[in-house]
Formats: structure tokens, C-alpha cells, sequence
């Protein structure tokens, strides 16, 4: 990976740590909440998609029955969350 690759992988991983914060057991987590977490991120619109989410260009590139066949779903702008009640809350 070139160095200037690693910004959006960086900041992917604050988000996670945004939903899971540093000492947060990852055992708990099922396949849903994994989903849930990717989906909450991946319909973060981001600068370095000019304003898009991660959602909207796979979406353009690989159509929405291969989003479905991945359990991707987007998440409207006003309810994305990216805090630990994400997961807390779905229980």
C-alpha cells in the first residue's frame, strides 16, 4: 500500500473506533452487528469521494443485486451512527 493510501484507511479505522471504542471486546460481535457497523460507515459520505459514500460508488459499479447478495444496505444520511449505542441499541 503507497503511503498516500493510507488516509482512507486510517480514517475507516476511527470510525470503527468511533462504534468500538480501543479495549472493546470484538467476541461479542455477531454477523449483524459486523454488517451493521459496514453499513453505517460505508453510507458516510467522505471529501475524498467528492461528497459520496463508499455505498453510492459501489453501488454504481456493481449494482444493487450484488449489494443485496452482500448484505450491504445504505443507511439515510439522518440516521447513520457511528457511536457505540449502534450496537448497544440493536440488542
Amino acid at each position: 500500500m503507497r503511503s498516500g493510501q493510507k488516509g482512507g484507511v486510517e480514517n475507516v479505522h476511527t470510525m470503527l473506533r468511533m462504534v468500538l471504542p480501543k479495549g472493546t471486546s470484538f467476541e461479542f460481535l455477531t454477523q449483524w452487528d459486523v454488517n451493521r457497523i459496514v453499513d453505517h460507515i460505508n453510507s458516510t459520505p467522505r471529501e475524498s469521494l467528492n461528497g459520496k459514500t463508499p455505498y453510492e460508488l459501489a453501488l454504481e459499479s456493481f449494482g444493487e443485486d450484488t449489494l443485496k447478495a452482500l448484505q450491504l444496505r445504505r443507511i439515510a444520511p439522518d440516521e447513520v451512527n457511528l457511536t457505540p449505542k449502534l450496537i448497544r441499541y440493536n440488542r
